[in-house]
């Protein structure tokens, strides 16, 4: 009987400390400046949430976007009108990217995109690609498509991405 009612003291005492570490867990959540979500969204539901907050946007959706290889993205890097943005994280990024291209990338794409706002405005109506990782890199999409929903025009994506660059043995920046 005494064995009993020491495992009921001892499961009351986790019990406990579960629902306290529990609540004091949701209690910081709730006073992060970005709080995690507490339900599992993809990455498309994440965007368009940052979209929503950035300005007041269509419904977001992955659009059938122009795209472009090496050699015709190498014709748009010419034209010095032209904006190139790299959608993969800022730690890729600053391991090395396109020359002249602005990190642009999915994750934080409200806080990123409002950084680069001027640089963006700037090129609505004007020549826009896009790349990340490589051909398998949904990031790239993503990124152009939330710019085609915000009104940006002439939007691209470079298919072949940073793996493309580089096995190409084409200049890269730091």
């Amino acid at each position: 009987m005494r064995r009993r009612q020491g495992y009921l003291r001892d499961l009351v005492g986790v019990a406990f400390l579960a629902a306290l570490s529990f609540g004091i867990g949701i209690a910081v959540n709730y006073v992060r400046t970005q709080p995690l979500s507490l339900v599992y969204q993809s990455p498309e539901e994440r965007l368009q949430g940052q979209l929503t907050r950035l300005i007041n946007a269509p419904p977001f959706q992955v659009t059938d976007l122009q795209t472009m290889g090496l050699g015709e993205f190498r014709q748009f890097l010419q034209d010095e009108s032209a904006l190139i943005l790299d959608a993969r994280a800022a730690s890729l990024y600053r391991e090395g990217h396109i020359p002249g291209a602005l990190n642009l990338p999915r994750e934080d794409f409200a806080k990123d995109y409002g950084r680069l706002s001027s640089t963006l405005d700037a090129h609505k109506d004007k020549p826009i690609a896009v790349y990340c990782s490589g051909a398998d890199c949904h990031d790239s999409k993503l990124v152009a498509s939330a710019l085609v929903s915000l009104g940006f025009s002439q939007v691209r994506v470079f298919t072949g991405g940073w793996q493309g660059w580089t096995e190409a043995n084409l200049p890269i920046a730091r």
